[in-house]
């Protein structure tokens, strides 16, 4: 079976997507998109999830990234799974604005920061258990905000995309990211070694930057994978030894694979899967919360609460955006706040435990609203 090589991902079998939703959100005046999983039977009451970005690859979509096979266990493992969409660049491509000479100019920092805010306020997400992983540029954007985002991210998962050299050159992580990188030998779009392209490392450049972050040997304790698939790729992972903390620098060398997705069973194995196992291993030692106050919000004030039949959202500010979120993590009543406040009849609402989110450009505040 043929596999699909360059900035696209293969078309592979997954579950049903009933739970598989497309959002958006503005961002400095701009409107983004993403798809968002929410596991079966989610419940914000009772859980607190891990949260997952996916980052497709340079032209690509989120649409792409769904087929990369994580779903697989989002249900099982209680994940919420985003699917960011990147920006156009200059030469009309979806991207990221991640220090190569094909980003785009867009404020994907604040995009994904608002999006992980959303994540704690809308759905419970664990604040020390979010995570990124992408493809190609998507890599590359995994990396960046490794540094960029570092005081949110617990761990990256980077496939076929290597740091660009403006992020290894300014790069001073606080915490101590994970990283597992998986990169075809014969990479004909990102080079594993040989001559790299301008604006990015090599993959040995890539993996010595997050082995000084760590202060890993030199050397690792190496393991080849068994060989079972007939795809003449055999797969050589490293895991460098003396990290701090251990086992937290790994290298997947993908031998004769060139810039393609490995799954199973075309494959000797799913990366994405293999992304998650890594993972799950890790969580951030001191992440940033969402801590946004009212004071912040210029005397903003939800009430009655508890509320029977109406409440109000009042606040100094001209305009803001504002959805109300059951506990499964639906939105049940959203709009925008104009004239500095706003009565919103939740009569038709069930008895519950509701959160009410109000934003105002990439922050949010969110309050607990008890329906009787």
């Amino acid at each position: 079976m043929k596999q699909l090589a360059l900035l696209f991902l293969v078309t592979i079998p997954f579950f049903s997507t009933a739970q598989l939703t497309s959002e958006t959100i503005t961002i400095g005046g701009q409107t983004r998109s993403y798809q968002l999983y929410v596991p079966t039977g989610f419940n914000a009451t009772t859980e607190t999830p891990r949260m997952i970005f996916i980052l497709h690859g340079l032209g690509g979509t989120s649409a792409n990234m769904v087929s990369a096979g994580f779903n697989y266990v989002a249900d099982t493992a209680r994940v919420i799974v985003v699917y960011p969409q990147g920006a156009l660049n200059s030469f009309g491509q979806a991207s990221w604005n991640n220090g190569t000479g094909l980003s785009s100019s867009v404020n994907d920092e604040a995009f994904i920061n608002a999006l992980m805010d959303r994540g704690l306020s809308e759905f419970n997400v664990n604040p020390a258990k979010i995570y990124v992983t992408g493809f190609s540029m998507g890599s590359i954007m995994s990396h960046h905000l490794a540094c960029a985002l570092n005081n949110r991210i617990a761990a990256i998962g980077t496939m076929a995309g290597t740091m660009s050299t403006s992020d290894i050159s300014t790069c001073n992580p606080t915490y101590k990211t994970p990283v597992i990188h998986l990169h075809g030998t014969v990479d004909g779009t990102v080079p594993y070694a040989g001559t790299a392209l301008p604006t990015l490392s090599l993959v040995a450049e890539t993996m010595n930057f997050w082995k000084n972050v760590h202060n890993c040997d030199a050397t690792a304790d190496s393991t080849q994978l068994p060989n079972v698939a007939a795809d003449n790729i055999t797969v050589d992972r490293f895991v460098y030894d003396n990290c701090n903390p251990v086992g937290s620098v790994e290298l997947w060398r993908l031998n004769n694979a060139d810039h393609i997705y490995l799954y199973q069973p075309v494959n000797d194995i799913t990366e994405m899967l293999e992304v998650w196992k890594f993972f799950n291993k890790w969580q951030h030692s001191n992440p940033t919360t969402l801590s946004l106050s009212k004071k912040e919000y210029q005397n903003l004030a939800i009430y009655p609460n508890p509320a029977n039949e109406f409440i109000t959202i009042e606040s100094n500010f001209e305009s803001m955006n504002y959805s109300i979120v059951n506990a499964q993590g639906q939105s049940v009543l959203s709009g925008k706040i104009s004239g500095k406040s706003i009565q919103l009849n939740c009569s038709d609402l069930d008895s519950g435990i509701y959160f009410v989110n109000v934003y105002l450009e990439d922050k949010t505040f969110v309050e607990k609203l008890i329906i009787k």
